[in-house]
């Protein structure tokens, strides 16, 4: 079996997702979160946010999401699944992180813009 960069980068990218979202849940216990999401409530998104999106073009969608993964990634961010919320402004927004309370999710959302990300807040929905 012949991988190349690509693929080999690509794994690496999912393995550190899985063992930092592990290490997240840890860090959620430690502060009396809850984080199984079959019992907890709901809580706020924090998003990164690109370009507007050509809603009757699918490859510009496509571009549009790539270019804001990569940003993501740029920011030294690793997510194990991209979770892309609708905006009615045609925005792409991805989720970065669910977090329990509005205080966290701005202390996140302030270490994001820090690192280049446009971000804003969401009321979690399902």
């Amino acid at each position: 079996m012949q991988l190349n960069i690509n693929d080999i980068e690509a794994s690496i990218l999912r393995m550190t997702a899985v063992v930092r979202q592990d290490k997240a849940a840890d860090v959620a216990r430690s502060f009396g979160d809850d984080p199984d999401p079959k019992t907890r409530p709901l809580g706020w998104w924090v998003l990164a946010y690109g370009k507007p999106l050509d809603r009757d073009s699918f490859d510009n969608r496509e571009d549009v999401r790539e270019q804001l993964i990569q940003q993501v990634r740029d920011a030294g961010l690793v997510l194990q699944e991209n979770v892309w919320v609708w905006d009615e402004a045609g925005q792409a927004q991805l989720v970065i992180s669910t977090v329990p309370t509005l205080q966290r999710a701005e202390i996140l959302a302030t270490h994001l813009r820090a690192k280049g990300l446009s971000i804003r807040i969401r009321k979690e929905k399902l």
